[in-house]
């Protein structure tokens, strides 16, 4: 049974839309498989919105597929079982444009762009709009690098050995959408003062923030990983989930552990990494913890 992990974006968080670096990482702790259910099985509760798509005017665009297998096990009961939280940035919907592709594609490419495209394509049917980023890095089960939006990398990760920062999800219990917290980030943008001190403070932070990552580098993240976190809890309040803010603000001189937006922000997720995992492990939050890469 072939498991198509969740994607958490580790890093790029927003500013990826301003061409910044970002670092797309698959989630094991969460993903789905394909299940068929029993005869008398009410399949509508299990499919979601599943035939809806597969009727959709889009896969028209996308040759290859074989879209008439894919609608006919649909109405014969194959569902997508899935534990990734919906509305949380962990991609369940890209999950399932990776399992979709790699279950009905007739003649699979290797061509990263031309994936992204194909993916891209797939997704927009839940979202209006998509990367194609969530189900490429779903479907490769491998880290992405993105530089200058569009261009996308299997990353090069340097083994961190010993010190190696441990990854924590903190659920904040909050819904949250996409769509309005990005249309908000671009408008603040869009007002010189913001990206004056956006580009002055956050974007150096960021890049060098990537680079330590990718090159293990333990000096130089923890110091950027706080001016990013600094940044946004005290620029992107609109982003910052309102039931965890009052926790953010109290640790940020803390150096055993820092969060910082998940996503899109706004609800679900807070990342955060932690020194070491007995750190993470006793937090004093409140909120339940989730260990993404464990």
């Amino acid at each position: 049974m072939k498991h198509y992990p969740a994607k958490l974006l580790l890093f790029g968080e927003h500013v990826l839309l301003l061409g910044a670096s970002a670092l797309a990482m698959p989630v094991p702790a969460f993903g789905g498989h394909w299940e068929q259910a029993s005869p008398k099985a009410d399949v509508r509760g299990l499919q979601m919105r599943l035939l809806d798509w597969a009727e959709h005017a889009l896969w028209g665009e996308l040759p290859g597929l074989r879209v008439e297998s894919f609608r006919r096990d649909l109405r014969l009961g194959l569902f997508f079982r899935s534990n990734i939280p919906v509305g949380y940035g962990l991609g369940s919907s890209g999950a399932l444009c990776a399992a979709v592709y790699d279950r009905y594609c007739k003649e699979k490419t290797s061509d990263l762009n031309d994936l992204k495209a194909i993916f891209a394509r797939m997704e927009s049917f839940f979202h209006g709009s998509s990367s194609g980023i969530d189900p490429l890095a779903s479907y490769l089960n491998k880290p992405l690098l993105i530089r200058n939006i569009v261009e996308v990398a299997l990353a090069d990760l340097t083994d961190w050995r010993a010190e190696r920062p441990v990854v924590f999800l903190l659920d904040t219990n909050l819904p949250r959408q996409t769509g309005p917290l990005v249309q908000w980030f671009l408008e603040q943008n869009g007002r010189a003062d913001f990206a004056d001190r956006l580009n002055a403070e956050l974007m150096p932070a960021h890049e060098a923030m990537v680079r330590a990552w990718l090159n293990a580098d333990s000096d130089g993240f923890w110091p950027n990983l706080r001016r990013v976190s600094r940044f946004q809890v005290e620029h992107l309040d609109r982003i910052v989930p309102s039931t965890i803010e009052r926790f953010w603000r109290k640790n940020l001189d803390n150096e055993d552990f820092t969060l910082k937006i998940c996503g899109a922000g706004g609800g679900g997720f807070v990342l955060g990494f932690a020194k070491n995992r007995d750190v993470a492990t006793h937090l004093e939050s409140g909120f339940r913890i989730v260990f993404p890469f464990e």
